[in-house]
Formats: structure tokens, sequence, C-alpha cells
């Protein structure tokens, strides 16, 4: 007999790179991110394949750690969310995957979420997680605000952290800086939210990317700064790259909901990808 599943896609809005272990096992990562209602979907046939169905194929919003959680889920159906976050982290290390905690545990709990990342320890373990409360008209214009789109520029991510966590490794102060104030901006980011501070939120997504492109030249190229050029012709105030950057998945910010409707259409029409989306609270569900 068949079992299927889904899991949530994700935007990280504020303090990405603070999850990676390499960093938050010293310093403490801390991050907020939304899922939205894109999903991977994964079925266990009998003879134990899986088979994966995307919506989106964009890179930076967490699909690689989406099937190892569905791999998991399927495969181990009596284990709580936080073992099945856990197993599916340490499959993607052990292939080799320089990545942070912060999809994995997405995927499982779905949601608007504050997570902090520590290092383990027999008390307690790595990640703790926030929901972020605002009230629906809020949290709707939050929803109708933020654009998001598929780059079109193909990245490989682990490239991108290879060179970050090799600059880490050798103390580099440019690196270092930019860690701990993403660090700084996924705290400021929960207390904008949880403010209803739209003011605060375009400031910190802004400052956010600003921050990302000094961890290593590769986060950005003439692609992805023409991209971002065009949305704040037409629109946007505020952006940043999902994940680790480079390409894939991008996500602006319009100050209201006219502007953030007038600048989907205006990428459309240049031939942008615009991908539709509304914010979830459920993570992984059986189907």
């Amino acid at each position: 007999m068949t079992k299927s599943a889904r899991v949530p896609l994700r935007i990280d809005l504020a303090g990405g790179w603070t999850d990676v272990p390499a960093f938050a096992d010293h310093d403490g990562g801390s991050v907020v991110n939304v899922t939205i209602n894109k999903y991977v979907r994964a079925t266990l046939a009998d003879d134990g394949a899986i088979a994966y169905e995307h919506d989106v194929r964009a890179g930076g919003l967490g699909s690689s750690a989406c099937e190892h959680v569905l791999a998991e889920a399927l495969r181990k159906p009596d284990a709580d969310l936080d073992d099945i976050a856990e197993a599916a982290f340490a499959t993607e290390v052990a292939e080799g995957v320089t990545g942070g905690r912060q999809d994995q545990y997405a995927a499982c709990y779905g949601g608007l979420n504050y997570m902090t990342f520590t290092r383990p320890t027999g008390a307690r373990g790595p990640v703790r997680i926030e929901k972020l409360i605002l009230p629906e008209t809020h949290l709707a214009a939050l929803e109708k605000r933020l654009v998001l789109v598929d780059s079109g520029v193909s990245r490989l991510s682990g490239e991108i952290h290879q060179a970050v966590w090799s600059a880490y490794a050798r103390h580099d102060d440019e690196v270092t800086g930019a860690l701990l104030t993403l660090q700084h901006l996924g705290k400021a980011m929960r207390d904008a939210i949880t403010g209803s501070d739209f003011g605060g939120i375009r400031h910190v997504l802004n400052e956010n990317w600003i921050q990302q492109k000094r961890l290593h030249p590769t986060v950005t190229n003439e692609a992805v700064e023409a991209l971002f050029a065009l949305a704040m012709r037409k629109g946007a105030s505020a952006g940043k790259a999902c994940g680790a950057g480079g390409g894939g998945a991008i996500v602006f910010y319009a100050s209201s909901d006219a502007d953030a409707v007038n600048l989907g259409h205006h990428l459309r029409a240049e031939g942008v990808t615009v991908i539709d989306f509304t914010f979830t609270t459920e993570g992984l569900e059986d189907l």
C-alpha cells in the first residue's frame, strides 16, 4: 500500500545563514521564515522507492530539505517532528551538504516562525520555534505585499556555502561581521513583525540583502542585480534573495497592496516568473 505526504516550501525573511552549525553552535542563530502553499509531495511505494512532485523548482525555497523530510516521515511514520527534522538534516550533512536547520524545521512545523539555533545539549535540542502572531489584517497585508519571483538564474548553493564557511573558518572579518549582523536582523524582523511595523519589515529586508552580499561576491551577479533594479523601478521598496542567493527565488516587498499588484504585473510583462502564493500554517501532512 502506497503512502503519501506533503510539506510546504518556505520564504526566509531574515537571519538566513545563521542557522548553520558552524556559526550557530558558537554564536547562536536567529531566523524568521514563513511557509507558503507551494509544496513538495512524495509517495512511498511498496518496494521502498519514493517519487517526488514539486509545485515549483526555484532554488532557495528549501526544496532539497523538503525531500529529505518527506523520506524520513514516510519511512518512519511514528517519529515526532523534531526527530524527523534532525534525521533529515543529518542525512543532508552525510551527503556533504553544508547548510542549516531552518528548512527542515519549517517543512515539519509550517507557519510564520522565529527560530533560534544553538549547539544541542543533553537537556535541549538545537532549535527553538516561536510562532509569530499578529492581527489577521496585518498578516494578510504582509502576505499581499510580498512578491516572490523565480529569477531564472541557476546557482550552486553548495559552492557558495563552501566559499562562505571557508572564509569564516579563517576568521575573515567581513564574513564574521556579516553573520553577526544577520543574527541581529533575525531578531529585528521578529520584533518588526510582532509589532506590525511595516517600515521595520522593509528596512530589515533591505539590510538583510546588504549583509548577504557581504558574505561572498557570488551571492549576487549581474542578472540578479538587474532584476533588483527592475523591481525597484516598478514598485518594490525592498527585497532579498532566498536561501544562499546567487539566483533562484527572490522575494520583493512593496509598501502597499496596490504597489505589490503593480509590481507583479510589470515583472510578468518583462518576462519574469512571478510565483503566486499564500501563507500556510501547517507543515508536514499526510495525503
